[in-house]
């Protein structure tokens, strides 16, 4: 088969960490990482990829299964910003002493706004957050 050219080389040193004596290969894991990061690059033939590696392509397909998992089972990492007093803040009138504020955690998701007050349950939160996130 003749190369297209679309398909990338690896850039990488070894492939192969040692061949077992029923010669299945163990490959490197940055070999394996850099192989499914392309796979996942948008118009790229997995099988195509697979084949100029001299891997099979459901070898490839099951990394990527694989990868994919791991990423599922991250926790995800919210944005967060920080306010600064303002002018207008500082003129504003303080609250009465008498009133007692709890600390209010504000997560910002698309399409909802999560006000986590002091004391809340930390099973309870992470409920709703996963049910924002699916």
């Amino acid at each position: 088969m003749q190369d297209s050219g679309h398909t990338p080389d690896w850039p990488g040193g070894a492939v192969v960490e040692r061949v077992r004596s029923n010669g299945k290969r163990d490959f490197t894991t940055a070999f394996k990482a850099w192989i499914v990061e392309q796979a996942f690059v948008p118009g790229t033939s997995v099988a195509g990829l697979a084949m100029k590696h001299s891997i099979n392509a459901n070898q490839l397909r099951r990394w990527m299964t694989l990868h994919q998992r791991r990423i599922a089972q991250l926790p995800a990492v919210l944005p967060v910003t920080l306010a600064t007093c303002t002018e207008a803040d500082e003129r504003a009138p303080a609250a009465p002493p008498a009133e007692v504020r709890s600390p209010v955690i504000e997560i910002e998701l698309p399409g909802a706004v999560v006000r986590v007050p002091a004391g809340v349950d930390v099973q309870h939160l992470h409920l709703v957050l996963q049910a924002l996130r699916s």
